[in-house]
């Protein structure tokens, strides 16, 4: 049997609720794909410096391995919107600190030694890992916005209070 706060839920198909969610776990597959992107081109810089051998692979799923709580985050927020609304604040705050490190990168000039190395080329065009770097950038700067747009699900309106009549006790019987 259903409860009535089912019964008084916002309708969450509405077109523009589609929209929203569908954003959000586009944005949830995003980051699993980013998660990998990022690993690999830090991999292929990393392989570069000397001493570094196929441990690197390891040591830095490791230490990223936390960036796939967003994806899941994104995901169950887009596909459980009601049930998982409280997860909102800890999503921004892990975006935020994406966008906050590729930031640190670019103030440290770490990005000088990524804006040379050239990942793949398509004809006369070469694409250079600086240029995968700000692409991913402009894409979790998007994923942020959707993130800070997000507004919890209307609350349900509790349903009209029965008042019960007023009562009063002009008799008392034991009943026993």
């Amino acid at each position: 049997m259903r409860s009535l706060d089912h019964a008084f839920a916002p309708p969450l198909h509405s077109p523009v609720m589609s929209t929203r969610r569908g954003l959000l776990f586009a944005c949830s597959l995003w980051e699993l794909v980013r998660f990998f992107l990022v690993l690999l081109l830090f991999v292929a810089t990393l392989q570069d410096a000397a001493g570094a051998g196929p441990w690197v692979y390891t040591w830095l799923l490791f230490v990223g391995s936390g960036n796939l709580l967003i994806a899941v985050g994104d995901g169950m927020l887009a596909l459980f919107p009601v049930r998982y609304e409280a997860l909102i604040g800890f999503l921004r705050l892990g975006k935020l600190m994406s966008v906050f490190s590729f930031l640190l990168l670019l103030m440290a000039g770490s990005l000088r030694v990524a804006s040379s190395r050239e990942v793949f080329a398509v004809g006369p065009v070469a694409v250079t890992q600086g240029a995968v770097l700000f692409a991913v950038f402009l894409l979790d700067l998007l994923c942020m916005g959707i993130l800070v747009a997000w507004k919890n699900e209307e609350t349900p309106p509790t349903p009209p209070a029965e008042t019960l009549p007023q009562y009063t006790e002009t008799e008392v019987d034991d009943y026993h």
